[in-house]
């Protein structure tokens, strides 16, 4: 991999974990997490994943214009570390999850369900 695909990477996920961004994200999952079930979604859990999808893509546009990169070629530098190793950037999950809602619904079902998790465990004790 080239040294210019590596630093764009790496500069994309030093934006994509930020403090401030990441509060944002988290904040938001986490307000919402009570609309969220395995049954069917309502309307309010999707208008979340909007502003979800929203907050994600502003940052690609941030970062594309910050990078002077096209989206062609960010796609194609994340298609290239996704295939070496789909578990090597943070921010994968953060992108895939704006782009469909089945995958963000599975993210955020996961937390859920491990917020639960650990609140059973903090009763236990």
């Amino acid at each position: 991999m080239s040294q210019e695909v590596i630093t764009a990477l790496v500069n994309l996920e030093t934006q994509f974990t930020e403090s401030e961004f990441i509060c944002q994200i988290e904040d938001l999952l986490n307000s919402n997490l009570h609309e969220f079930d395995s049954g069917e979604q309502t309307l309010k859990a999707y208008e979340v994943f909007q502003e979800y999808s929203s907050a994600i893509e502003t940052k690609l546009e941030d970062f594309l214009s910050k990078e002077g990169l096209t989206e062609e070629e960010l796609f194609f530098y994340i298609q290239k570390i996704y295939n070496e190793d789909p578990n090597s950037l943070t921010c994968l999950e953060y992108i895939l999850s704006a782009c469909d809602y089945q995958d963000f619904l599975e993210m955020v079902l996961t937390r859920k369900n491990l917020q639960e998790w650990t609140q059973t465990e903090q009763e236990v004790k």
